[in-house]
């Protein structure tokens, strides 16, 4: 009897340390992830400038911030190591990961950082010796002690994960925050020099026009539209961090008027366009009033824009079953893409088309991305070269639609 019973004991206690430790493990690795995305992203613009300081100065600074970051270098696409900060130490509990730095397909950079999760694993390490000592004192009381050994099991890693988790969300907090501050130091000291850049150049095409050739005529609106893009990228920067984060505040919204608003502002926007939009009646879901309409703007401009080259703009929204989950779609006759690229559309400053195409910054697709996931959706397109694109997507198990 006491060996079925420390039988029994030692295989609840091994399934559940070891799904602590898995638990522990994929928060460690996501919370890496995620600090190296933040990081890569925020380095494409030193690294377009080859202000490469810039970026070693932000590594160190994240060095210093991070105490649990032990090594993070950088490569260039050759393998060269270009700048390698780490912290002493032979800790067996380490985990890396390593992010791609690219802009319209180009490799500038790749980081590697590595974390040190040993902490993290002295807990379970303690919690694994308090279990086994309960499970002996179980084994030899017996009776009702073998009720409280349970109740023990079950009460006590419960508020581990919950404390867990709430150290997990404080960290994901405190990380938001520095990046907001980050993003806003980037766009403030850019703004100032690039309104100087902007406003020297139109006084230079207003005062100096006649004495100037065609060249450099065209050199300075070329210099002026520089500075209308990289203002749209700033303010893309600025809304793809504001949009991603915050507190999400779900309420019923009709979908069918939400989107034919956001159609007449594009009609109103083009009238010389020939447009026809299909706007499935009766759609409504319980989600972010704000941030679902950046979705369906995103979503609703990008079609609008990649189909202003066909004579008959042919624009639908509506809404199916797959595998018994509410889903979403918007479908277009415009450019489409090539289905091979289809993982890198919801990227940041990823783009499929030249710049001189298609106007935009790269940005849209992965606000829209990170405003899904926030609402436990998911989304993804399918599309074809010059055949169109329908974009897919489901807003968690609380979504639903209904006719009115």
């Amino acid at each position: 009897m006491l060996a079925v019973l420390l039988l029994m004991l030692s295989s609840i206690n091994y399934m559940l340390l070891r799904q602590q430790r898995e638990a522990i493990l994929e928060q460690t690795a996501t919370q890496l992830d995620y600090q190296l995305q933040a990081a890569a992203t925020f380095m494409v613009e030193p690294l377009l400038k080859y202000q490469f300081s810039d970026v070693e100065q932000f590594m160190r600074q994240w060095m210093e911030t991070h105490q649990d970051v032990v090594l993070f270098k950088a490569l260039s696409p050759a393998g060269h190591q270009m700048s390698h900060f780490a912290r002493p130490g032979q800790s067996p509990h380490i985990i890396t990961r390593e992010q791609r730095v690219t802009y319209l397909d180009q490799h500038l950079l790749t980081l590697t950082m590595s974390k040190d999760y040993q902490q993290t694993a002295l807990i379970l390490t303690e919690m694994r010796n308090r279990l086994l000592a309960v499970s002996l004192l179980v084994t030899a009381l017996l009776g009702i002690m073998l009720w409280l050994v349970f109740r023990h099991l079950a009460i006590i890693p419960l508020e581990r994960e919950i404390e867990r988790r709430r150290l997990a969300e404080e960290e994901m907090a405190a990380t938001n925050k520095e990046l907001d501050a980050f993003a806003y130091s980037i766009s403030h000291d850019l703004r100032a020099p690039l309104r100087g850049i902007d406003g020297f150049s139109l006084a230079l095409q207003e005062d100096y026009e006649e004495k100037l050739d065609d060249e450099g005529r065209d050199y300075i609106q070329r210099i002026r539209n520089g500075c209308g893009r990289m203002g749209e990228l700033i303010d893309d920067m600025l809304q793809l961090s504001r949009l991603s984060r915050g507190e999400i505040k779900r309420q019923k919204l009709d979908l069918s008027a939400m989107v034919t608003e956001i159609a007449a502002e594009l009609r109103e926007s083009q009238p010389q366009r020939q447009a026809e939009f299909k706007i499935q009646p009766g759609l409504d879901t319980d989600a972010d009033p704000v941030l679902l309409r950046a979705v369906l703007e995103n979503l609703l401009g990008n079609a609008w824009k990649f189909t202003g080259k066909r004579p008959l703009t042919e624009i639908e929204f509506g809404r199916q079953q797959q595998k018994g989950r509410t889903t979403f779609f918007l479908r277009d006759n415009g450019a489409g893409f090539d289905m091979a690229y289809a993982d890198k559309i919801f990227t940041a400053f990823q783009r499929l088309h030249r710049s001189e195409e298609f106007a935009g910054t790269g940005i849209g697709l992965a606000t829209v991305q990170r405003i899904i996931h926030r609402h436990g959706g998911r989304i993804w397109a399918e599309a074809e070269v010059d055949r169109g694109a329908t974009f897919y997507f489901q807003l968690g198990t609380n979504n639903h639609t209904g006719s009115h």
